[in-house]
């Protein structure tokens, strides 16, 4: 039986390290988020936002170097839109927002790529390899007038990043509430958070917003590393992992990575060159 034969797997209750192996849900996030609140004073000061966020970590300046790269990969995944899943249609336990006002598209889970997603995303998936320590990448969809209910993710010591690149025409109508700390995205600049303190986004506008999540790790010092390490590798090899990679994988079509699509554009503009007279023949007519 494969994991995504049990319609158990990602719901609310239960973990599935295995498929037949489960442990409590409640407890484990319970644990997870007491060690988060110990965890919290060995990590940076967070939420930052613009540059104060690009000083603390520079290296994800990667991902403004390639914006103009990412925008294209994320115009073209726009047109397969009714094709993105929505995140409870992926992780059945996450109903954080109903019907699919929030979508999701995954490119990376827990340190699998999710291959038949990157290759939609091509210059996307080879900016965020750039940054050390990912775990998790994704185009969150967060459509207008949609709400992300207040909630603490349970991943202690993992830093999240959000890099805008859809924001309403009004900005400020659009925003994310993190700890007591308001912000609204503006494109191309980050913002770096702790996902286990608690937080809610409200779109208030009509337009669509969206952001490229990006969990990466906060390189915790000894013995903390030893908690944040033994909890990854057992999440990332757990048959839930197992189940979401299967869900989030919906194969949208290849598209080629900009320096495939140059040498192709310029093998174009150089027949049109060596043809330009019978255009001309052909316009006269």
């Amino acid at each position: 039986m494969e994991a995504s034969d049990n319609p158990g797997i990602g719901q609310k209750g239960r973990f599935y390290l295995t498929k037949h192996i489960w442990l409590p849900q409640e407890p484990i996030e319970n644990f997870n988020l007491k060690m988060s609140d110990m965890i919290l004073r060995r990590m940076p000061k967070l939420p930052l936002g613009g540059e104060d966020a690009l000083r603390a970590f520079p290296v994800l300046a990667e991902l403004k170097k390639s914006h103009d790269k990412i925008k294209a990969d994320l115009n073209y995944l726009l047109s397969h839109h009714e094709e993105i899943p929505a995140l409870h249609e992926v992780h059945p336990r996450d109903l954080f927002v109903p019907g699919r006002a929030w979508r999701t598209f995954l490119l990376k889970i827990w340190g699998h790529e999710i291959t038949e997603n990157t290759a939609a995303v091509p210059d996307t998936y080879e900016a965020i390899c750039k940054i050390p320590g990912v775990h998790t990448a994704l185009f969150s969809i967060l459509q207008g007038g949609a709400e992300i209910t207040p909630h603490r993710g349970s991943a202690a010591g993992v830093i999240r990043f959000h890099y805008p690149l859809i924001v309403p025409e009004h900005p400020e109508e659009c925003w994310i509430e993190i700890g007591g700390h308001h912000f609204f995205w503006k494109e191309g600049e980050p913002l770096v958070f702790d996902d286990t303190r608690e937080h809610w986004v409200k779109n208030q506008t009509r337009e669509t917003r969206v952001v490229l999540i990006i969990d990466f790790d906060a390189n915790m010092p000894f013995p903390v590393n030893l908690f944040t390490t033994l909890r990854y590798n057992l999440i990332r090899h757990s048959t839930e992992v197992k189940a979401v990679r299967e869900r989030a994988a919906i194969g949208v079509p290849p598209r080629a990575p900009s320096a495939k699509r140059s040498v192709s554009q310029g093998v174009i503009s150089m027949a049109s060159h060596t043809t330009s007279a019978p255009a001309e023949t052909t316009r006269q007519r």
